[in-house]
């Protein structure tokens, strides 16, 4: 035992000798080498923990807040669209459930106070039964029978102060208390206001006439301790009947998740190709870092060490590179993530104004940590197996002369065989594989490519050759120094080539998004004018228009038709959808995609138009029949027809007005469409609607605002260039991700040439000889590279449209971008200026010191 103790230990510490001697001395004097590639492993992990952790962020700010409310229920009865659920229903659900520990009616909503909305929660004593959280949103202590009629608690950062009076519609409130405490800010970082149930039906219009309970948002349901949870939500459902949905509590936080699909499903696309390119930056990087020291891991080894030795410690010294990498882009990251936080507005659920807040989940550093790790090693390992499966005598050998072996006929065929198969399954992965998981297409195919490209290594050499000799006497050196390194010029070309079909593919891609979505909201910018509840932002779900408005609205001189509309959102089981009320006239997409048989029945109450992503969510076609869960009870439809549309939660429906305020307790007009008249001066027209808008407040001092059609348009349109942004960003650090990569390749390769550079100075090349050779290489790799560019780029961004039209539910057509030219003459020039140290370096290397033994 302690000589096999003992023999452990010195084990331990001739590898710990070795590292020090060999690897550590190795960083220590080949800074720039280690620079360069501990650069590309940084920035993989910081675009691996942005993209993480911003995707998450929108969700998990929804998640908390929805959990620090809902506590300890166990099922939530939530209404079906925003007129709410009645309130009488809470003593139903008590007196029928014998497993309900807590029935809660709770208020979600809005005020504006100063301009600003803020929360509005909304409960009674029962409250308590649900959250501490709530419970000091409640203020904690007591308070008096008088301030519950016309008093509110407010939290910390609303800026409002005891005492204090507002007026907040028709009410007039006193701020009776601000929660203080450690745990104050702990709902929605301190801003919400807290009100007693019957003054919050009043400040949202959810208080019904006299004698009457009243409407609320939802009813949350605690369960008795060891009562069966499924047997609940099943008598609970029997209950209801179809007036509400019964769900579990945290279904907000999943409709969140589908809220910005396009957001999601662009993200996702970009950051999975970005990651197997990352991934292929490192695994090139350090294998030209470890075929720059062949010969003097040969060299040992003729020494005797044994190659498990060598082959730990140099895998030993990845790890430490994946490590130390990934750790410093963690922090990197994050500060990449906050900031695409902080460019997403505020969120608005169910009405409730949620801040949007950066959340780093603990599995995303490791994971990228880990990711790193495991790139560097595997990367290290294949480049140590091409070192040590050669003689020590051959490792000696200058690193063109081992590069210059032809790749094994076996391995290129199977490369391109896989290769093929890979990216033919990628395209039968968009067309047979519906919605999310498609996007999974985009990382096989940038797989498949690689392999490709791979077996197709001796062409492209060959053609990187051909181009070199144009340049004269430095060219047709330097195309024997590609022949003689065929592998480092194939990792070079394919660097240029991946930022050129990474660029392409993501940036047409989001073009042709864009450019779709103008398509399906064909209709939308057509009324001169609207006159809606929201800004031109935001779709207009309420609260509803005075009808006042409309009279005031037609009688304007220049208006020849005033059309009202309306949108709703409508809960369907846990999924939410957002449904148009139409009426004859309506300028909108749905009537201008829908065929005219099925607007016909729809605008005569006789059927619902559904958006292809709500179609496939419900599992429903054009033809069937569809049982909806209304406040007014179940209802059943005809599907009548279904469209492309922008996805918005779960999709989107439409039925005619009249139908939707019967079935959901709603009349009225949350928008209204206006046309003028031919000749109608349309500034002075605007101008007297912007007068009848300000004239006519409405649900607590509201005013309708006025926007055109093309403004209506250009806000969607905006909307989706603002969810592709933090795509292009990724973009873009993936072509950072490659620049320093392809820095890092031209360097290495001038330093693999040191001897044989300085034997062409004492020859009597001059050092602006050298330079252009080394330039000259460049810029053959730089064209090949750029049209192998093309070629990938362009067969991607055709995939990634095919892909978010599986997502997205829309006809996305491809069409080429002219941002195309800039990306292959930027990635161009960065590979000559990229070359211009590694020429500048070649130029002023010593002679002697050059042609001497590293």
């Amino acid at each position: 035992m302690r000589r096999g103790a003992g023999g452990l230990v010195a084990g331990f510490l001739a590898g710990v000798t070795r590292i020090r001697v060999l690897n550590l001395r190795e960083i220590r004097t080949h800074r720039m080498r280690v620079f360069t590639s501990l650069s590309v492993v940084v920035v993989s992990s910081a675009l691996l923990v942005a993209v993480l952790s911003t995707y998450g962020s929108f969700t998990a700010s929804v998640r908390a807040f929805n959990s620090a409310i809902s506590g300890a229920a166990d099922l939530e009865v939530a209404a079906i669209a925003d007129s709410g659920v009645d309130a009488g229903l809470a003593a139903e659900l008590r007196r029928d459930l014998s497993d309900a520990k807590a029935v809660v009616p709770l208020i979600r909503g809005s005020i504006t106070v100063g301009g600003t909305q803020i929360p509005l929660l909304g409960s009674d004593f029962r409250v308590t039964a649900l959250s501490g959280d709530l419970a000091a949103a409640q203020g904690g202590a007591s308070i008096s029978p008088a301030d519950l009629e016309n008093g509110i608690i407010v939290g910390p950062a609303t800026g409002l102060h005891p005492g204090q009076r507002l007026t907040i519609g028709d009410d007039e409130v006193r701020v009776a208390r601000v929660v203080s405490g450690p745990d104050a800010d702990k709902l929605n970082e301190g801003r919400y206001v807290f009100a007693y149930l019957p003054l919050a039906q009043r400040l949202t219009d959810l208080a019904g006439p006299a004698g009457t309970a009243g409407r609320v948002t939802s009813i949350l349901l605690v369960a008795t301790p060891g009562a069966d949870v499924g047997h609940l939500r099943a008598e609970a459902t029997r209950v209801v009947d179809g007036r509400a949905v019964v769900v579990n509590p945290d279904f907000r936080a999943k409709q969140a998740e589908l809220a910005n699909s396009v957001t999601r499903d662009s993200t996702l696309l970009v950051a999975l190709v970005s990651l197997v390119i990352a991934a292929f930056l490192v695994f090139n990087t350090m294998n030209m870092a470890v075929a720059a020291r062949r010969r003097s891991l040969a060299m040992v080894r003729a020494l005797g060490a044994r190659r498990t030795h060598l082959v730990g410690d140099m895998l030993g010294e990845a790890a430490l590179f994946g490590i130390v990498g990934g750790g410093i882009g963690v922090p990197v990251g994050v500060l990449a993530g906050r900031w695409a936080v902080s460019q997403v507005p505020e969120t608005t659920r169910d009405g409730v104004t949620i801040a949007i807040t950066y959340h780093l989940p603990a599995y995303v550093p490791v994971l990228a940590i880990l990711a790193c790790v495991i790139s560097c090693v595997g990367a290290t390992s294949l480049a140590a197996r091409s070192v040590f499966s050669v003689s020590p005598v051959e490792a000696m050998s200058p690193g063109e002369v081992a590069d210059g072996v032809p790749r094994r006929g076996v391995a290129v065929g199977v490369a391109g065989i896989v290769g093929v198969a890979t990216v033919i399954g990628a395209w039968i992965i968009v067309f047979t594989v519906p919605g999310r998981p498609a996007i999974v297409a985009g990382a096989v195919y940038a797989v498949g490519a690689l392999l490709i490209c791979f077996a197709f290594t001796r062409p492209l050499v060959s053609a990187i050759v051909l181009l070199a000799r144009l340049f004269r006497g430095p060219g047709r050196l330097a195309s024997v120094n590609t022949e003689r390194a065929p592998r480092r010029a194939w990792a070079t070309l394919m660097t240029v080539a991946v930022a050129i079909a990474v660029g392409m593919g993501t940036s047409g891609a989001l073009d042709n998004l864009v450019s779709s979505i103008s398509t399906s909201l064909d209709g939308l910018g057509d009324p001169d004018f609207y006159l809606s509840s929201t800004t031109s932002d935001e779709v207009p779900l309420g609260p509803v228009l005075p009808p006042q408005i409309a009279t005031e609205v037609a009688a304007v001189s220049g208006v020849s038709a005033v059309i009202g509309g309306q949108w709703a959102n409508v809960n369907l089981g846990e999924d939410r959808a957002l449904v148009q009320g139409l009426v004859p006239g309506s300028r909108a997409p749905f009537m201008r995609k829908a065929s005219p048989d099925a607007v016909r029945q729809v605008l005569a109450g006789n059927g619902i138009i559904l958006s292809n992503v709500l179609a496939r969510a419900l599992g429903v076609r054009t033809g069937d029949v569809l049982r909806i869960a209304t406040p007014t009870g179940y209802q059943q439809t005809v599907v009548r027809d279904t469209v492309d549309y922008v996805a918005i939660d779960s999709g989107a429906a439409a039925v005619s007005s009249a139908l939707l305020g019967r079935w959901f307790a709603r009349p009225g007009d949350t928008y209204l469409q206006v046309i003028t008249a031919p000749g109608a001066d349309k500034t002075q027209v605007r101008a007297a609607l912007d007068r009848v808008a300000a004239q006519i407040p409405f649900d607590g001092g509201l005013h309708a605002h006025v926007y055109t059609g093309a403004e209506a348009l250009a806000a969607t349109q905006r909307q989706a260039q603002q969810a592709g942004g933090f795509t292009v960003a990724i973009q873009w650090i993936v072509s950072a991700a490659a620049s320093v990569a392809l820095l890092n390749t031209l360097l290495l390769s001038v330093i693999e040439r040191r001897r044989e550079l300085g034997v062409l100075r004492a020859m009597g090349a001059s050092r602006r000889f050298l330079s252009q050779m080394v330039l000259a290489e460049a810029g053959a790799v730089a064209v090949v590279g750029a049209l192998l560019g093309l070629v990938v780029g362009v067969v991607l961004h055709v995939l990634s449209d095919e892909i978010l039209s599986a997502t997205t539910s829309l006809d996305i057509v491809y069409s080429p971008r002219p941002i195309t030219v800039v990306f292959v003459g930027v990635s161009v020039v960065l590979c000559l200026v990229g070359a211009l140290v590694p020429a500048r370096r070649a130029a002023r290397m010593n002679i002697t010191e050059s042609i001497a033994n590293e």
